[in-house]
């Protein structure tokens, strides 16, 4: 059995704790990782360092179950689903997403962006997501360089755009329309 500290050792130390309502925890445990949690072969001082360990366990557990619980607000997606499928549940879930997304490509060998075309019938979808992320790196340049002007019109364009459906979008301003309200673009 492995340690359920390190994820790597064989456990040696095996532990069991029964709550109020009956319900039984089961904890292993490495030697490495006994030492370092303060749990030592001292029948005296095992008891205490016993209580300690179950609350770092409660508080990693509750570490982990936050992480995986994060869902996108799109279509409701959640993260373990995207990391058991490798499949994105909307265009959205790739922004939500993106460093689990590349996280995942990494494991599996995959580096790098693609390079390929995009589908006809997903263009709109393409210029609305691409609008987004040119007008929100326009808005941080501007605000980082104090033009607040621009910014404030970079941010109305943002509003506009996020009222917009992703699929559609013909009616707003693309981010090159917008480059020319701006004086000619970057």
């Amino acid at each position: 059995m492995i340690c359920d500290f390190c994820h790597e050792r064989e456990a040696v130390i095996f532990m069991e704790q029964v709550n109020g309502n009956g319900q039984k925890r089961k904890i292993s445990i490495c030697r490495e990782c006994a030492l370092a949690h303060g749990i030592s072969p001292d029948p005296k001082s095992i008891e205490s360092s016993i209580g300690d360990l179950f609350r770092e366990i409660n508080a990693f557990s509750r570490r982990i179950a936050a992480e995986n619980s994060r869902m996108c607000p799109v279509c409701g997606m959640g993260i373990v689903e995207l990391r058991k499928t490798g499949k994105a549940g909307c265009p959205e879930c790739y922004a939500i997403f993106k460093d689990d997304i590349k996280n995942l490509l990494k494991k599996n060998g995959i580096n790098g962006s693609y390079t390929g075309s995009m589908p006809e019938r997903l263009s709109g979808v393409h210029s609305v997501l691409n609008d987004r992320i040119v007008l929100q790196n326009k808005l941080n340049d501007a605000v980082a360089s104090e033009d607040y002007e621009k910014a404030a019109m970079y941010r109305d364009y943002l509003h506009a755009l996020e009222k917009s459906p992703v699929s559609g979008g013909d009616d707003m301003p693309s981010a090159a329309d917008q480059g020319e309200m701006d004086g000619g673009g970057e």
